[in-house]
């Protein structure tokens, strides 16, 4: 997957608000275009040395599945044609940089209102890549315990022959920053482990809002449900949203979790198929998308023997209880009776 950073600047007027309010229709624009898995904008007031008054700084971040249709979405004059003619967004392009996706976690789905966007930028020697790059990744579940909500980790080769690694994260807001970072936003998470790297370092923040255009709408309870071979049958598109894909790319995919914290060594199956319940957390790892972080709640043999309910949440939603999925069972199934 290929993670493409526009920056660049808007018109006064289209500030980071302005975004919110446009974002029902971004999302529609954004769906049909082929390839294109999210979409990242973000914005923040400054004022231009050369007296022409306050502009509006911004990046553009998106996400694609591959180069060919990157390449056919934005590659002919774009501002005219990508962001002024699918998207709508008057802006114009000051540089454009590409890097290859190496890691992605999600923790929770995207805001309604403004996010924190913040681009972390390192440089290092090419024989100190996979130190710098795994570095970066050992981080990320620290990130999600401080409230993370997305985070796209990629790299690539400057024309000086070094690796740039790049980290694009998204908060809920400035606060939580602020909390982390002991009053200091500006400040790069964990510094003191990118100490010998400090000298490239480069962080920019941005009120902004995030699109995953490919994501169902929320619709009914969060359930999903598994067969004797641990395959989702059936799923709502409450669960399809928050494991990170549609129903139907879900649909015959095993259930594989990397577990959080396994009870006693033992898994959630073995839980499961030995007491009729099981709870946990972990990560789901879908190769299109990445990491979802998840929290669940399992019951065995409902609706019907041989098949297993499954309630599910984002990793930064509260953990769903038995109540949770006994109310989704009752709703999804009228009258099936969960402990039955």
């Amino acid at each position: 997957m290929i993670l493409r950073i526009v920056l660049g600047r808007f018109p006064p007027d289209r500030g980071a608000d302005a975004l919110v309010e446009l974002r029902a229709r971004l999302a529609e624009a954004a769906r049909p275009i082929a390839g294109l898995e999210s979409l990242i904008i973000g914005a923040r007031r400054a004022f231009v040395p050369d007296g022409e008054g306050p502009a509006v700084e911004a990046a553009i971040v998106t996400v694609w599945v591959d180069v060919e249709r990157m390449l056919r979405a934005t590659a002919d004059r774009e501002e005219q044609r990508f962001l002024a003619g699918r998207l709508r967004l008057p802006f114009v392009v000051e540089t454009t940089d590409y890097f290859e996706i190496v890691d992605r976690t999600f923790a929770a789905l995207p805001q309604d209102t403004l996010s924190l966007l913040r681009i972390l930028r390192l440089r290092a020697r090419s024989s100190e890549e996979s130190r710098l790059i795994a570095t970066l990744r050992d981080q990320q579940q620290r990130f999600v315990d401080l409230g993370l909500i997305a985070s796209h980790l990629g790299r690539r080769i400057t024309p000086e022959g070094q690796v740039e690694a790049v980290g694009v994260r998204v908060w809920p807001d400035l606060e939580s920053i602020r909390i982390a970072t002991h009053g200091r936003p500006e400040l790069p998470l964990f510094a003191e482990e990118l100490a010998e790297w400090q000298d490239t370092l480069t962080l920019d923040l941005y009120d902004g809002v995030e699109i995953v255009p490919k994501l169902p709408d929320a619709q009914g309870p969060p359930m999903f449900v598994l067969d004797g071979d641990w395959r989702i049958v059936d799923l709502t598109p409450t669960a399809a949203a928050l494991l990170g894909l549609p129903a139907a790319d879900l649909v015959g995919r095993r259930a594989t979790l990397v577990e959080e914290g396994a009870t006693n060594g033992t898994d959630w199956v073995t839980i499961l198929m030995t007491k009729g319940m099981a709870s946990g957390a972990g990560a789901w790892h879908v190769p299109e998308v990445g990491d979802v972080l998840i929290r669940f709640t399992a019951r065995r043999d409902v609706p019907i023997p041989g098949r297993h309910a499954v309630v599910v949440a984002r990793w930064q939603d509260p953990a769903p209880t038995v109540a949770d999925l006994d109310r989704a069972i009752a709703e999804a199934f009228p009258g099936r009776d969960a402990t039955a």
